[in-house]
C-alpha cells in the first residue's frame, strides 16, 4: 500500500506554475553535540543555486531555535503549499531527522519528501523502510532538485532523475545515476549560496550569552572568545580523495555517479571573492573557517597565490586585518613556505587529521605516509604561532594495547605543547566507510535499537566498532565508562575540545598504568583543566 501511495505522488501529478520547495537541515536536539552550531551550509547552497533558477525556496532550520521547533515547524508546514520537502540526514542525528520527514508527511500528504545527505546517499533503503519518502537524492542535490522542479512545471512523471533513487512497484530499489558537478558548475553554485540571509547572527548571540562574553574581565579574553564565535564557513572543495579507510567523504560522489568523480575546487580568485561577499553579508565576522575536509594539498597550486592574495586585501582595506581563517590540511603538504604565508594570511588555526599516533593504527587507516610529517611539521607550526588542531581516534579494529598507550602519552604532550585535539574512542561505523563495509569487522561492531521519534519505527543502527584485541576492547570501554560518568555527573554535556581531551586523558591514564604501561602523571593532567568549563562548544572547535 505504501509502495502504491509513493508510486502515484511520483507519478501522473499535475503541471505546477510555480514549485514550491521547503529544505530541512539535519536535526540535532543536543544542540552542537553532532553538528555545527551554525546554520545548514549545504541546505543554504541548494535553497541559493534553486532560488538563482527561480525556484520558490525556502529553509527550515530545526537548530535555531531549539526551544520552539514544533510549534516553528508546525507553522512552517501548515502556513504554505509545499510541493517538495527535502530532508538532508547524517549518520548521527538520522532518527531525529527521520521525525522531521514523518511530521512532515501527516502535515502534507500531498507533497513529494525527498532525502539527501550522506546517510541518504549510502543506505537509501534504509531511508525507504524508515521514513516516508518518496525519492532519494544521491550525492549533490542541485540538479536532480533543478530537474524535479522542471518536471513538476510540466506535469507528468517524477520518475528517471538523473542523480535520484525510488522504489519499484516490485519493491525493489532503482537508481539512476547522475554526473557529479565539475568545477565551472561548483563555482555556480557555491557562488549562489545566500550568505546575507544566512542568520549566522542568531548563532553568534546563543554562543555569546552561553559563555558570558560581555562579563569576561579582560579584553585579550573577549576578543579571543569572539574570534572563536563570530565564524562563518566555506566549503571550497567538492570531496575529500585522501580514501582514509574509517571515513565515507571520498566514497559519496563515486557512490552517486556510479564511478569515480572527478576533483572540483574554487580557484584561488574565487576563493577571494567568497572571502569578500561573506565580510560584507556579515560585517562582524571574525573567522572563516574552509570546511573541505582537505584545503591544501601535496601538489597545491591555490594555496600561495590565494594567501598572498589576502594579505594584499587586507592592506588595501578589501579586508578587515582582524580577519582570521582555520582550514584542514594534509599533514604531509605542509612545508615551511606554505605555513610562513599561511600564517601572514591570518590562519591562526590549521586542522589536521593525525587519527592516531601509532603507525600501525596509521597504517590500517590508509594514512601511514604522514608518520614521518608529524613530528616536524606540528613543532614548525607551533613555532610560527599557529595552532595545530588534531583529530585523533585512540583506537581502530586492529590496535592493541601499546598503540592506544602511545597515542594518550602523544596526545598529553602536544596539548602542552600547545596544540588543540578532538578524541574519540573508537572508529564510527559511518556508512559508505570501507570500514563499515568490512565484513571481518561485524563481530566487532556494536549496534543499538534506534527509534523515531513520534513513531513506532524502530531499527538497529552501527554505532561503534571496537578493537578485536579483547583487552584493548576492554580498555577503552573503561576508560569511556568513566568519561562519561563523570561528563554526566557534573551535567556538562558540551564542553571546550580541550578540556573534553583533557578528561579523556585523566581517565586513561591509570586505566593503562594498572596494566603496565608507561603513563604521564595524572596529577599534573589534572591541573591543565579548567576547574569550571564552559558548557556550550563554540563554531570553531565544532567545525574542527
Amino acid at each position: 500500500m505504501e509502495v502504491d501511495s509513493k508510486r502515484c505522488r511520483l507519478s501522473g501529478r499535475p503541471a505546477v506554475d510555480t514549485p514550491r520547495l521547503l529544505l530541512i537541515g539535519p536535526y540535532d536536539p543536543n544542540c552542537g553535540e553532532f553538528t555545527f552550531l551554525a546554520p545548514p551550509l549545504g541546505v543554504w547552497r541548494l535553497q541559493g543555486f534553486l532560488a538563482s533558477r527561480g525556484v520558490h525556496v525556502d529553509v527550515f532550520d530545526p537548530n535555531l531555535r531549539p526551544q520552539n521547533i514544533r510549534s516553528d515547524f508546525d507553522k512552517i508546514l501548515r502556513g504554505s503549499r509545499w510541493d517538495v520537502i527535502g530532508v538532508s540526514t547524517t549518520g548521527m542525528t538520522l532518527q531525529f531527522d527521520l521525525g522531521l520527514a514523518h511530521a512532515a508527511r501527516l502535515a502534507c500528504p500531498d507533497a513529494v519528501i525527498v532525502a539527501g545527505g550522506m546517510e541518504a546517499t549510502f543506505d537509501s533503503k534504509l531511508m525507504f523502510n524508515t521514513g516516508p519518502f518518496d525519492m532519494v537524492v544521491s550525492g549533490e542535490g542541485e540538479h536532480p532538485l533543478l530537474e524535479l522542479c522542471n518536471r513538476l512545471k510540466q506535469g507528468g512523471s517524477l520518475e528517471g532523475i538523473s542523480g535520484t533513487k525510488v522504489i519499484r512497484n516490485d519493491g525493489e530499489l532503482q537508481t539512476f545515476n547522475g554526473n557529479a558537478m565539475n568545477a565551472e558548475q561548483l563555482t555556480e553554485a557555491i557562488y549562489a549560496i545566500p550568505y546575507e540571509r544566512m542568520p549566522y547572527e542568531d548563532y553568534w548571540h546563543r554562543l555569546e550569552s552561553a559563555y558570558g562574553v560581555s562579563s569576561l574581565p579582560y579584553k585579550a579574553q573577549r576578543e579571543a572568545t569572539l574570534a572563536e564565535i563570530r565564524s562563518v564557513r566555506l566549503i571550497t572543495l567538492n570531496y575529500c580523495p585522501m580514501g582514509c579507510t574509517f571515513c565515507s567523504s571520498t566514497n559519496f560522489l563515486h557512490n552517486a555517479q556510479g564511478s569515480i568523480a572527478g576533483i572540483a575546487r574554487l580557484s584561488a580568485a574565487d576563493c577571494l571573492t567568497m572571502i569578500e561577499k561573506i565580510v560584507a553579508a556579515h560585517p562582524t565576522v571574525r573567522t572563516i573557517i574552509f570546511q573541505d575536509d582537505i584545503f591544501v594539498f601535496n601538489k597545491d597550486k591555490r594555496v600561495m597565490p590565494l594567501c598572498e592574495s589576502i594579505i594584499a586585501a587586507k592592506k588595501n582595506g578589501t579586508l578587515p586585518a582582524h580577519l582570521q581563517f582555520i582550514s584542514t590540511n594534509r599533514i604531509d603538504a605542509m612545508t615551511s613556505e606554505r605555513l610562513r604565508v599561511m600564517r601572514d594570511a591570518g590562519f591562526r588555526v590549521l586542522g589536521f587529521g593525525i587519527e592516531n599516533f601509532s603507525r600501525n593504527v596509521l597504517e590500517e587507516f590508509n594514512k601511514k605516509q604522514i608518520y614521518r610529517h608529524i613530528e616536524p611539521v606540528l613543532t614548525e607550526a607551533l613555532s610560527l604561532g599557529i595552532t595545530p588542531f588534531l583529530d585523533l581516534i585512540l583506537t581502530s579494529p586492529r590496535s592493541r594495547l601499546p598503540d592506544l598507550a602511545e597515542t594518550v602519552r602523544q596526545a598529553y604532550r602536544w596539548i602542552i605543547a600547545g596544540c588543540e585535539i578532538g578524541i574519540y574512542p573508537y572508529v564510527i561505523p559511518f556508512s559508505g566507510a570501507v570500514m563499515s563495509d568490512d565484513p571481518e569487522l561485524k563481530k566487532q561492531t556494536i549496534y543499538e535499537k534506534k527509534q523515531i521519534p513520534g513513531t513506532a519505527v524502530t531499527w538497529s543502527q552501527a554505532v561503534k566498532i571496537l578493537p578485536l584485541d579483547l583487552v584493548t576492547r576492554d580498555t577503552i570501554l573503561t576508560i569511556e565508562k568513566n568519561f562519561r560518568r563523570e561528563i554526566e555527573g557534573n551535567g556538562q554535556k558540551h564542553l571546550p575540545s580541550r578540556t573534553r581531551s583533557l578528561l579523556w586523558i585523566r581517565h586513561a591514564i591509570p586505566v593503562l598504568r594498572a596494566l603496565g604501561e608507561f603513563m604521564p602523571d595524572e596529577s599534573s593532567v589534572a591541573l591543565q583543566i579548567p576547574g569550571k568549563a564552559a558548557t556550550a562548544p563554540t563554531e570553531s572547535c565544532a567545525a574542527l
